[in-house]
């Protein structure tokens, strides 16, 4: 399982081997927060989670990823620069911070480096219609056989991703993830965290042609998920 040495390693460099407590969820909604989890402080349209900090660790978050100061004077460690191996043992054993330059690259950035730790086969799953439909039969379908991993609901984007890998544990096996698509690129950062070696595409239409600009559009970004999988034999595309 994901711990506490896998994250200060992604975002840091280095292993802090006395840090081995077990992270036992990632969230970015601080009344999600469970004993042993991990708390992401996004700033929202209407909200910014750094003002829930608090209200995440009273719910027994280990541990807060946020990229401003906060009032409340929790411990920081702060990774932004070169970090001593001996940070750690000026905290005591209760809830701390980590700071980094951006909170939501630095939940990507955990989970690009939690998903190459795992023996994991991905299914990549697009298209304008039928994602999530499509990912539910084929997860259901697999996971007779096997330990699979999904996206709950329809997290899908770059917050919703990066969270259900963090949920991925060494027994899972494989791994069918949704990707959304708003414009190019996008398809390709989410392949770029998860490694997928099977794409599927359901069709491409024309929902989300106001923002991608057009059906042709629309296929570039969709094409994304063939174009990261592995040559063959290793990838294969539907």
């Amino acid at each position: 399982m994901l711990t506490l040495a896998d994250i200060l390693e992604a975002l840091s460099g280095i292993r802090f081997g006395q840090a081995g407590d077990i992270i036992t969820d990632a969230v970015i909604d601080s009344r999600r927060a469970t004993r042993g989890s991990l708390f992401i402080a996004l700033p929202g349209e209407h909200v910014d989670g750094h003002e829930f900090v608090n209200e995440a660790f009273n719910r027994g978050a280990r541990v807060a990823l946020i990229h401003r100061d906060l009032s409340a004077g929790f411990p920081i460690i702060d990774v932004r620069n070169s970090l001593h191996p001996d940070a750690l043992r000026s905290l005591n054993n209760g809830p701390f911070c980590i700071l980094v330059e951006n909170s939501l690259k630095g939940l990507q950035q955990i989970a690009r480096y939690w998903r190459r730790q795992l023996e994991l086969r991905v299914v990549g799953i697009t298209g304008s219609i039928g994602k999530s439909t499509t990912k539910e039969v084929v997860a259901t379908v697999l996971s007779q056989r096997y330990q699979v991993l999904k996206n709950p609901g329809n997290l899908n984007n770059e917050i919703g991703l990066p969270l259900t890998l963090l949920q991925a544990k060494k027994n899972h096996e494989i791994a069918v993830l949704e990707m959304g698509f708003y414009q190019i690129g996008e398809i390709a950062f989410l392949c770029d965290l998860a490694l997928p070696q099977v794409g599927v595409i359901t069709n491409i239409g024309t929902v989300h042609a106001e923002r991608a600009g057009s059906q042709e559009a629309i296929a570039r970004g969709k094409a994304e998920l063939v174009q990261a999988l592995p040559p063959a034999p290793g990838g294969v595309a539907i």
